[in-house]
């Protein structure tokens, strides 16, 4: 692959339909360093999206503006040349502007118009923590308050702030340690809320006497 001859391909072509600009790319992603490429037809159909049709229309439009050279060769997959250091754009309105190619792989008319191609590397930065409803309430224990958060998502039940912020209330007047026992003790019985353990509650998580 030849990043100088995508580039040229996507940004320095003009005057081509979209069928052909994409039958150009292919060609260009198999072009080596020399713009030189020799897929098949079949392959170059398979990564156009081209039927055969289209594809051998393109290359007579392709020789026609200059932009690809044919050389065919016996029993062997032809030559295709990307003449890209000679190229001339040609515009919708027939006039042409000359581009010349650059070791920087950056292509620029006479009007210091320039094409590049950027490659956008992902941030290294870390990403921010984000907060949301796993952030325990002031008063209630980190890991206790996730357990019972992850539990009632776990089984789609109401995470909303008014569901959370009663089961919150209740914590709050838990020690830490009835708070981990509380929440365990819920999620052990399936209960929609918690309660203190010393109290007793049916199976539906209802107080008993």
């Amino acid at each position: 692959m030849s990043i100088s001859a995508i580039n040229w391909a996507l940004n320095v072509v003009r005057g081509i339909n979209s069928t052909q600009k994409s039958i150009l790319i292919a060609l260009a992603d198999r072009a080596n360093e020399e713009n030189q490429c020799w897929p098949s037809y079949e392959d170059i159909c398979d990564r156009s999206c081209a039927t055969r049709n289209a594809l051998s229309n393109a290359l007579k439009v392709f020789e026609q503006k200059n932009l690809v050279t044919r050389q065919q060769r016996h029993n062997k997959s032809t030559i295709y040349t990307l003449n890209i250091a000679s190229t001339e754009k040609h515009t919708a309105g027939g006039s042409t502007e000359s581009y010349t190619s650059s070791s920087t792989e950056s292509y620029t008319s006479s009007s210091t118009e320039s094409y590049t191609l950027t490659i956008k590397e992902p941030s290294k930065e870390p990403q921010k923590q984000k907060h949301g409803r796993f952030t325990p309430p002031q008063g209630v224990a980190k890991e206790p308050w996730q357990d019972w958060v992850a539990y009632r998502r776990k089984f789609k039940a109401p995470t909303t702030e008014r569901s959370l912020l009663l089961v919150a209330n209740k914590l709050k007047d838990f020690t830490e340690e009835e708070q981990r026992q509380a929440v365990d003790l819920a999620i052990e019985c399936g209960w929609k809320s918690v309660f203190p353990k010393k109290q007793n509650y049916d199976s539906e998580g209802d107080f008993t006497i």
